[in-house]
């Protein structure tokens, strides 16, 4: 799945889904107290947050970097808003964040088309992204 990726960026990555699987796991019935459960989900969701703003940073700079990029550019400020939207609807979290990785995971993919990415990227990307909505979108059911 990740063939040809670098070994460091693939654990990094694989390491960076912990604290969602700690939100997620607290919602389940094992004896966490509420207050604890809590802070758990809260802090996946703002970390979720956290990784998406990163992101669409991430794609913000190499859209930068070329003129016929500035579209993308543009896009690539979305992400962070949908993370801060996110704030304000409380109710629809983690699925608005969800939505923010789908849209950088497009902005990749035109990224990508243009050889602005490494070959490698979107054999991280796309297993990680579709991973993290699947996720977040569970999260938001069990809330």
């Amino acid at each position: 799945m990740f063939n040809g990726v670098p070994k460091s960026v693939v654990l990094a990555s694989l390491l960076g889904l912990i604290p969602i699987f700690i939100g997620i796991a607290s919602t389940f019935n094992i004896g966490l107290d509420e207050n604890l459960k809590d802070h758990f989900i809260r802090i996946a969701i703002i970390y979720s947050g956290f990784i998406l703003s990163f992101m669409g940073g991430c794609t913000f700079y190499v859209s930068s970097l070329e003129r016929e990029r500035e579209i993308l550019l543009w896009f690539s400020v979305a992400p962070v808003l949908l993370a801060l939207l996110s704030i304000v609807i409380p109710f629809m979290q983690s699925f608005v964040l969800a939505l923010g990785f789908l849209v950088v995971l497009e902005i990749e993919r035109k990224l990508h088309k243009i050889g602005a990415l490494p070959e490698w990227w979107l054999k991280l990307r796309f297993p990680m992204t579709s991973f993290v909505v699947v996720l977040l979108i569970f999260l938001g059911f069990r809330i």
